[in-house]
């Protein structure tokens, strides 16, 4: 993976992405792993789409993300300067520039969108705190961090010592990024829907908001012809709310709607309804190729 990062950086923007076009239709043609899940989240998320729309759809998705995956190269190894004309239109930086001015913390909900890990490279010139999760392949983390640490950012990983930097940093006047759309332990969400299904969604941005008063901004990285657009939005005054089921719905909410702006850029290869409420139907089989009874394991 390494080497091939590495190698993916040696070429131009345009020519790896029609690679990882490439990559996602053959992905898709053979039913992948990633084509059986984002069927299903398809078929759960617009049952109004014909099925034709919805394999359309589909396999668009799973090019994206193949695309995705190509431009670690961009990301973990191109400099500064040669990354700097990929950037091809910011949106609302302003409100971060006046929050972090005012002292006020900002979080920042980052989904899986676009390619989000291109924001690391923008927001390190701003005191800028992130959570991780080590990959699987214990390999990938060192290669993993040095890429996200040019960029300026500080890495902290998902566990005490890393919570408690990121309260401290929202106490301090400074910026926090989250990913709000990752399924967290049952313990550390509530069910609220997404796209009109059950979600177990985190109450992490919820308390970190009660308690640190920060201004809460919607992250995206959109691709577009010859890099990416970036955008800061605000979320819904219902965030703010002292009730953790409306909060945490507005912020489902919000993410629909960065979503909705190009559905094919959403990450929908990903397993977002895998935990769902006791006694509903689990929505992923073994095999990941339809919506299963109860009784049935998930994988």
């Amino acid at each position: 993976m390494v080497v091939l990062t590495r190698l993916l950086s040696w070429l131009p923007l345009r020519v790896v992405r029609i690679l990882g076009g490439w990559l996602g239709a053959v992905v898709w043609m053979v039913n992948g792993r990633p084509a059986r899940i984002t069927k299903v989240n398809l078929a759960l998320c617009f049952p109004e789409l014909s099925q034709h729309e919805r394999a359309r759809l589909g396999k668009r998705s799973v090019q994206e993300t193949a695309r995705l995956m190509a431009e670690t190269g961009l990301i973990w190894h191109w400099s500064k300067e040669r990354r700097l004309p990929t950037l091809k239109a910011v949106t609302g930086e302003e409100l971060i520039k006046e929050s972090l001015a005012e002292k006020r913390g900002v979080l920042l909900l980052i989904p899986h969108f676009g390619n989000w890990e291109y924001l690391g490279l923008l927001l390190g010139k701003y005191p800028f705190t992130a959570l991780y999760d080590p990959p699987r392949i214990k390999g990938l983390e060192a290669p993993m961090r040095r890429s996200r640490d040019r960029g300026g950012a500080r890495l902290l990983r998902i566990d005490r010592v890393g919570l408690r930097a990121v309260y401290r940093a929202l106490r301090e006047g400074e910026m926090v990024a989250i990913l709000p759309d990752q399924v967290p332990d049952r313990r550390a969400g509530i069910h609220v829907p997404f796209f009109g299904i059950p979600a177990l969604t985190m109450t992490f941005a919820f308390r970190l908001i009660k308690k640190t008063h920060p201004l809460v901004l919607m992250a995206s990285v959109t691709r577009v012809t010859g890099g990416f657009a970036v955008c800061f939005s605000p979320v819904s005054e219902d965030i703010y709310l002292d009730d953790a089921s409306q909060s945490v719905c507005a912020m489902n909410q919000a993410i629909e709607e960065l979503v909705r702006s190009d559905l094919a850029q959403y990450q929908w290869e990903y397993k977002r309804f895998k935990k769902q409420p006791l006694g509903v139907d689990k929505v992923y089989p073994k095999g990941l190729t339809a919506p299963v009874s109860r009784g049935e394991e998930d994988d």
